[in-house]
């Protein structure tokens, strides 16, 4: 696989999002696109519920385990994501960052330097690396599917949802994504990446 840069390659650690202003519950009756059983039923329940929220922006406190570096590194900073598809992630300390995704580009600024423009079709990496942004947000269980199998412990009320590569073309990339939250709010996530570099962050109400 052609070596993308390390900010491209990093995108996968910018995807968490969390709380919406109230749980919303799926209306009753509402049919299930799909009939998994066990974890991946309920994996397929908790990303519908999250779908169903219509705006979110949170506050976030993210560590990073890099091989290359000694110390881990903490970051923090603001969230927001707008259906259908606009995600945004706002780094203000140690050092400021804008991330934006929209529709097929994203928009990366670090410190004072010039905004670069990224096309996701530069790469099949960077498509699996936004459908991982996007998928939980989105609720789109059909979206992450082309690239993870999918389980969940817990119920409804409290869960950990569980992605796991389905495609070599993933697993060259992310090796474990871990989410955990409640009824239709993400309150962390755990990205292991193919190299077992370590992103955990921490969502919050802003």
């Amino acid at each position: 696989m052609k070596r993308l840069p390390l900010i491209l390659l990093t995108l996968a650690t910018f995807w968490p999002m969390a709380h919406a202003a109230a749980p919303t519950v799926a209306p009753a009756g509402t049919p299930p696109t799909a009939t998994p059983s066990g974890g991946e039923a309920l994996a397929v329940d908790i990303l519908h519920r999250i779908g169903l929220v219509s705006q979110r922006e949170n506050h976030f406190t993210e560590t990073r385990q890099l091989h290359a570096l000694r110390a881990p590194l903490h970051s923090e900073g603001q969230l927001r994501f707008i259906p259908p598809d606009y995600v945004e992630k706002l780094t203000l300390t140690p050092v400021r960052d804008s991330f934006i995704m929209q529709g097929d580009a994203v928009r990366l600024q670090h410190g004072q330097s010039p905004e670069r423009t990224v096309s996701l079709h530069v790469s099949p990496a960077l498509q699996v690396m936004a459908a991982t942004i996007r998928g939980p947000l989105q609720g789109d269980v059909a979206l992450l599917q082309r690239y993870y199998a999918l389980s969940a412990t817990g119920d409804a009320g409290r869960w950990t949802l569980t992605l796991t590569p389905r495609t070599a073309e993933t697993a060259h990339i992310i090796r474990l994504v871990q989410i955990e939250g409640r009824h239709n709010t993400l309150d962390s996530t755990h990205l292991v990446q193919a190299n077992g570099d370590v992103t955990d962050t921490t969502i919050t109400s802003p």
